[in-house]
């Protein structure tokens, strides 16, 4: 059981507000029963890495970016690190599916619903761009679930687990922003799916942060975040 007045408010996420630590309590509780998040290491490991994550806070991916920006960080092979706006070119090349964000920058620039369909197209279960799936199956919740093979997955999952709150996830994916709730759990089922469980029982935060991150961005951050937990966790 995860408390108010513990792991979250004083060490998870330190500059929350209590208030809203209390509004998704309950939540937690309730998902980290069902998807099994029951041990000591598993709500250290968990709660760590969506305090670094999110905050706990439940989004909708923003795409709003500038030129430059978009560039950067879905342009480069090699990822973001191999922009050099200078020369406003990749130093590793372009991926050679993303060509459009230098040849068309006006269109995807500062327009997410142009953007996301295009560098989320053909790809997690979306269409192509033209379907639009890359805008509707956009980062939603604590962690971003992202694509339409996740929402799909997610609600196959949500249903079988929750049987009297029978959902559908696929037709109407804002509920992860609509509802407190699913913006939650849609984490824990993300764990699920991934065999976060596994790695956190090995008390390995690189592979924890692998699966929630796709990267190690914050492992610093993470790192503290867990050994600080597993201090104050019995």
């Amino acid at each position: 059981m995860i408390k108010p007045d513990g792991c979250i408010s004083k060490i998870a996420d330190p500059a929350g507000n209590r208030q809203y630590h209390e509004d998704i309590l309950p939540f937690l509780n309730k998902y980290a029963e069902i998807y099994k998040v029951n041990t000591r290491l598993r709500i250290c490991h968990f709660l760590a890495q969506i305090g670094t994550e999110s905050g706990f806070r439940v989004r909708s991916e923003d795409g709003h970016y500038s030129s430059i920006n978009m560039k950067r960080t879905f342009g480069c092979k090699g990822g973001s690190k191999n922009y050099d706006a200078g020369r406003d070119e990749c130093t590793h090349g372009r991926l050679s599916e993303r060509t459009k964000l230098w040849t068309e920058s006006s269109t995807y620039a500062g327009n997410p619903e142009q953007l996301f369909s295009y560098v989320y197209s053909s790809r997690m279960g979306n269409g192509d761009e033209d379907s639009g799936d890359g805008y509707k199956y956009r980062g939603r919740g604590i962690i971003q679930l992202t694509g339409k093979e996740n929402y799909e997955r997610y609600n196959k999952i949500h249903n079988l687990s929750n049987p009297d709150d029978k959902q559908d996830f696929v037709t109407n994916p804002d509920l992860l922003v609509t509802e407190l709730k699913y913006g939650i759990e849609s984490a824990f089922v993300y764990c699920h799916m991934n065999n976060f469980n596994v790695a956190a029982d090995q008390d390995d935060i690189f592979k924890t942060t692998q699966i929630i991150n796709g990267g190690q961005n914050g492992l610093a951050d993470r790192t503290t975040r867990v050994n600080k937990l597993k201090e104050n966790i019995n």
